[in-house]
């Protein structure tokens, strides 16, 4: 159909366009509005085109939801518990505590904020079809989602810049602090 349209309307365009008139003519668009049959009946169907909703709890069936349900509890079941455990070993560890170790704690962090305020919730909607949750909660989950996405954007550029500091000037070994690896 778009082909055709452009096709057509293809002469109309040239004349258009001021290559192919004088600077003293007028520039006009032409009407391509009868290319389009409008009627009532075409009106309708758009406007319940446009009135449907974009995940419909009508249109999922009973296994597609499980298997979200069970995509979704898996993932969060192994973020939390490798992000914990990176925690974990971080904060336990006397050697894992640098730079470089803490911005990869800030990573994990910002995971966790991610799995507990926004994963869970993004389940529920897409099982219902719709936000239960209230606006105030709405506006968490976007803060988290948010905030999160820019504290693991920024912490990701810290880790690049300590990265490149640590090449260009590598630190002696008698100022009495270890060589990192």
């Amino acid at each position: 159909m778009l082909p055709c349209f452009v096709w057509i309307s293809l002469p109309d365009l040239l004349n258009a366009l001021p290559f192919n008139r004088s600077l003293e003519e007028p520039f006009v668009i032409p009407n391509i509005s009868g290319f389009f049959s409008w009627d009532n009946d075409s009106l309708a169907d758009w406007q319940s085109f446009v009135g449907r909703s974009r995940y419909g709890a009508e249109s999922q069936s009973v296994t597609v939801k499980a298997l979200l349900v069970a995509a979704y509890s898996f993932i969060i079941v192994f973020s939390l518990f490798g992000n914990l455990l990176v925690c974990h070993v971080v904060i336990k560890a006397k050697r894992m505590h640098s730079a470089t170790s803490l911005f990869i704690v800030n990573l994990a962090v910002a995971d966790i904020m991610i799995t507990l305020l926004n994963t869970p919730f993004t389940l529920a909607r897409f099982v219902n079809s719709t936000w239960v949750f209230g606006k105030g909660m709405c506006h968490v989950s976007r803060f988290a989602q948010y905030c999160s996405l820019h504290v693991s954007a920024l912490t990701l550029t810290a880790i690049a810049v300590d990265r490149h500091q640590r090449g260009s000037y590598p630190m002696p070994v008698s100022a009495g602090f270890p060589r990192a690896c």
